[in-house]
């Protein structure tokens, strides 16, 4: 069904969307594109099968492998290629990578939740789908509605104050769920809730900040690259959840958060969101070396032509003998002047 509604949006789309766009010039890398897809096909194998098979099984291996592989040619290709997969001018842009970097991070520690939590809450607490819905509801409304509040800040103010306000809530939602997981259940709903609000925080402001540093011509590049990285983080941080609470699942284990006192499934997925931390604290340390942007109201529109005194344009008068073609605009000094016009005409 919904594969269907999005292919009834396609013709909608080439409707809609402007044919009149500058191109740049350059030809794909399709070299560094397959060597990307290898890489990250490969960094993705590796914990899901580890924490599955066993750190030494073969599918791991492959997986290291094409991981290595594949950086190895994406490497060659950026520094050889002249048109590489990854535009050289967005590498060079430090405040663009420190972006890219924050948008891996923080949806690394968002999404592995929103897939966590639900298989969290059947295995744990036993709940029924619909009461699963309830328990993530919070964070979906949380993250809306910090999301416009984001927005609003970013248009008018700095788009860093509500992401240095977005990634401590976030810390504090996942080692919340850390720390209280085998609570009640309604706990646990309150840290989803402000895991979504630091999340919205973040979020909104990252989209709106790379469109006003890349310039035109690399824009669709710039953001193209940075919703890779977006979902890139998110399935690698699930990948990631997912092995620690198979591999810390099952024996008499400890919690490694010494805040949490809780057993069986529970301290499986402490630790798993324990681990989400990580990507947290690495987004705040980017969010401080954010520089400031520029407003939309601080951007100035280019100053107006110099309008040119009407005295300064010369004024080219119909004559009667059409040895100057008629004009309108001369039209009122030929009726303002007829005696001029007629003597001009007869001295030529």
């Amino acid at each position: 069904m919904l594969t269907a509604l999005a292919v009834l949006a396609v013709p909608l789309g080439l409707k809609v969307l402007p044919r009149d766009e500058n191109l740049t010039e350059g030809r794909l890398d399709i070299i560094g594109g397959v060597a990307l897809a290898l890489l990250v096909a490969g960094a993705l194998l590796v914990p899901t099968e580890g924490a599955r098979s066993g750190w030494t099984s073969p599918l791991v291996l492959i997986g290291a492998s094409m991981a290595v592989g594949g950086l190895i040619v994406l490497t060659f290709r950026q520094l050889t290629a002249r048109h590489p997969f990854i535009p050289t001018e967005l590498l060079r842009n430090g405040r663009y990578l420190v972006l890219a970097g924050m948008s891996f991070t923080a949806m690394a520690a968002n999404l592995a939740p929103l897939i966590g939590l639900p298989v969290f809450l059947a295995l744990a607490y036993r709940l029924p789908p619909l009461e699963i819905g309830l328990v993530m509801t919070p964070g979906a409304v949380a993250g809306s509605v910090f999301g416009i509040i984001a927005g609003r800040i970013t248009d008018h103010y700095d788009p860093r104050l509500p992401i240095w306000a977005g990634s401590p809530l976030m810390l504090l939602g996942v080692v919340g769920l850390s720390t209280y997981a085998g609570s009640p259940v309604w706990v646990i709903a309150v840290f989803t809730g402000v895991l979504g609000a630091g999340f919205g925080l973040i979020n909104t402001p990252l989209a709106a900040t790379i469109s006003r540093l890349v310039s035109g011509p690399m824009l669709a590049s710039a953001l193209s690259i940075n919703s890779m990285l977006f979902f890139l983080g998110g399935s690698l941080g699930t990948a990631v959840f997912m092995a620690m609470v198979n591999t810390r699942s099952g024996g008499d284990l400890r919690p490694l958060n010494p805040l949490n006192s809780s057993a069986g499934a529970s301290i499986a997925f402490s630790d798993a969101f324990l681990i989400l931390a990580a990507p947290v604290i690495v987004a705040m340390a980017l969010s401080l070396t954010m520089a400031s942007v520029r407003r939309p109201a601080e951007i100035q529109a280019p100053a107006p032509a110099e309008s040119v005194p009407p005295e300064a344009t010369p004024i080219i008068q119909w004559l009667p003998d059409c040895s100057v073609p008629w004009m309108p605009e001369c039209s009122e000094f030929a009726a303002e002047e007829p005696e001029e016009v007629v003597a001009a005409a007869g001295t030529r």
